[in-house]
Formats: C-alpha cells, structure tokens, sequence
C-alpha cells in the first residue's frame, strides 16, 4: 500500500468521544503490559516481532498507543552495537534491542500526576524519556545534559518499534499542535530537535549558515534555518543535490568536491552546521576556512574524531562545539514554530513490519527524507 517514494500526508483529526480509548482500554496501569514489538537479538541481527513485558506505569508515566516513529540513524546505530552507543543498548544489560524514539499516537493511559495530556489526545515522545528535574541542567532547561538523563530506547528500555510504549517521566511527553502533520512530526522529534537547537542557540537573523551534508538531518536543518531568517548555504559533495537543495529552502549550494566553489565561499559564512553521520574518517580541514573571524562549527553528526590546526584558527577566532538533541523547552518552541510555519521533515512511509527493509536501505544509501514507520 504505502509507495517507497511518496510521502503522504496525515492531517490529525481528533477522536470522536465515543472512539476515544479510556485510562484502562490497554489493562490497569498499575500491571505491567505485554506488548507486540520489532527487536534485535543479538548485534546486527535482523529485526524479528516479538512480545515483550514492559513495567507498570507510575504516577508520573504516560502511555501512547503508537501511530507513526520515525526512523533514525541512532536506531542503526544501536541495532549494530556500534561503537560508544554498545555501553547503552539492551544487549549490555542481557536484553534485546527495541528501537523507535520519533513516535507520535494517542495517549491510552496517564499516572495520576499528568496533566498536560490526556487519554485519547495526540502526543508524542523523542530521543530523551527521564531527568532528575533537580541539578543545575535540569533547573536551566538542559534535561538532556542531566547525569540522570534516560533514552526512551537505551539500555534495556522497550522503544517505539511497538504497538504501544510507556515513559515514566511524562514530562518527556508532548502534545502535539493541531496543525502539524503527525508523520512529517515524527522525525522532528529526534532529528529535527538536534538540529533545531544549535541553530536557536548559537545563530541570529541574518547570520550566513552553512549546512554540510543534506541527509536527513540536513534537509531539516536547511528548512528550519530558512525559515528562521538565516542565509543558508548547502555544502555537499554531489553537485546533483543543489536543485533539491533550493527547494528546501538554501539561497545557495556549493559542492565542496570543487575547489573552486570553496574558494569563493572562504571567509563569508558565521555558522557550520555538520550534520554528517558517517564511520568514515573526514578530512574537515577544507571547511575551516569557509568560517569569518569568531565563527563557529558545530557538530551534531556523529562523526570519528576530528584533528583542527588550533594556530590557524586562533587567528581567527573560531570556535568548535558540539550540541545535544536540546531540553524540553527546545522541544516546545520548536513544535510551537512548526505549527505557525507549516513546518515538517520530508518522509517515506512505510508499514512497520517492512522494518527491516527500511533499515538496510538506510544503511546503504544517504536519503534526504526520513522513513516514518506506521501502524494500523
């Protein structure tokens, strides 16, 4: 049913009351739920369906009968055991790995302490699931630096590769805005956060913004800073990606395989944003100098370890960061911004039992849009 190639929009329309599932359709919240899933076994192995238990949902927790989630490169990542994500999988605790952390469903079950969303609502739940509420990041609105930060499918967590799943920190569940799209949401929820961050915190209207890599990080980056008011530049190794480029909103593509193009952009931009996700070592010398005085890379693609000539770049004061998905608060003004925008990630659908499939298409071939798996 659902073409590989097309993406199909899914306005949300409320449930009529009498459709609306109540607080104990799914069991007593106070029981642990069995629920259908999609896991892996061991490391790198083919996702197979499966039923699994998952805890009581306390007072605090929220459950969501699961719609759409999307597919992120964290997924693959966490499927493979690779690298710094196998300390975090469920197979370091003896578990299998459930992957899905770009959900969007109807809310079928809240602890007696939730109230910002209610059962038969639309909601939804992204990389990060539990804070402290407490420590210094937390108080400043930075849940996802907190030393007690929990991922909704790490370490033995059941993530959204399911029918339903539960979060016992419902502070990490949202409500949705009526005029977003819950599939073109789905993915902002992970990806589209970890690009909205950086470029609230660390731009300004009317900076010069380059985006490098135009994935399925960087064609949401390139919408959301466009749309923010920043001159957006795309920077890809394929000449072929520029018309997609400007279609999403860049003002300008350069291929930086040419070194001519880079040579006419040098000194002109104040923002980097490297949205590259590769195991593959990079040469990031070249992009340097595309910085002016005290401009700044940021990176929020994994990427193996960089080498900078910090001499050069100390006579231009450049900086290098990082940046993290973002806190709850990022996560709100960026569903607030879609809203008013008409914002939303360029997705493939596809059912979830063609899990697998979407997987190694993932892994074999860059995409510009975003699978988003769907339940009936």
């Amino acid at each position: 049913f659902f073409s590989p190639s097309i993406a199909i929009a899914t306005p949300y329309t409320p449930l009529p009351d009498f459709l609306s599932p109540s607080p104990t359709s799914c069991g007593p919240m106070s029981a642990p739920r069995t629920v259908k899933c999609w896991a892996a076994a061991k490391p790198k192995a083919a996702l197979e369906e499966v039923c699994m238990e998952v805890p009581s949902l306390g007072p605090h927790g929220v459950e969501l009968r699961v719609q759409f989630c999307g597919l992120c490169g964290s997924d693959v990542h966490l499927i493979n055991s690779d690298g710094g994500y196998a300390d975090f999988t469920g197979f370091a605790v003896g578990k299998p790995q459930v992957c899905g952390h770009e959900v969007i469903g109807i809310v079928t079950a809240v602890g007696e302490e939730v109230t910002h969303v209610k059962v038969g609502e639309r909601a939804g739940i992204g990389w990060q699931n539990g804070a402290c509420h407490e420590c210094e990041w937390c108080k400043k609105g930075d849940e996802q630096l907190c030393a007690s930060v929990k991922a909704t499918c790490c370490e033995g967590n059941v993530g959204a590769f399911a029918d339903y799943v539960r979060i016992q920190d419902g502070k990490f569940c949202f409500a949705i805005p009526e005029a977003c799209d819950s599939a073109q949401t789905a993915p902002l929820l992970c990806g589209g956060q970890t690009v909205w961050t950086p470029l609230v915190q660390q731009t300004k209207d009317g900076d010069k913004v380059g985006i490098l890599g135009l994935g399925g990080l960087g064609h949401m980056a390139i919408k959301f800073a466009s749309a923010l008011g920043r001159e957006v530049t795309a920077l890809s190794g394929s000449a072929s990606k520029a018309e997609e480029a400007k279609a999403l909103g860049a003002h300008a593509f350069v291929a930086h395989s040419d070194p001519s193009q880079l040579d006419a952009l040098a000194g002109t931009l104040d923002f980097i944003l490297v949205t590259l996700a590769t195991t593959q070592t990079v040469d990031f010398s070249k992009f340097f100098p595309l910085l002016r005085p005290r401009g700044t890379i940021c990176f929020v693609g994994m990427c193996p370890p960089i080498t900078a000539d910090v001499f050069t770049l100390g006579f231009t004061m450049n900086n290098i960061t990082t940046s993290n998905t973002g806190g709850r608060k990022e996560m709100e003004s960026m569903l607030a911004f879609c809203a008013e925008k008409g914002i939303g990630a360029s997705v493939v659908l596809r059912p979830m039992d063609e899990v697998n499939a979407c997987l190694a298409e993932l892994e074999s071939a860059k995409h510009a849009k975003r699978f988003v798996l769907t339940r009936d």
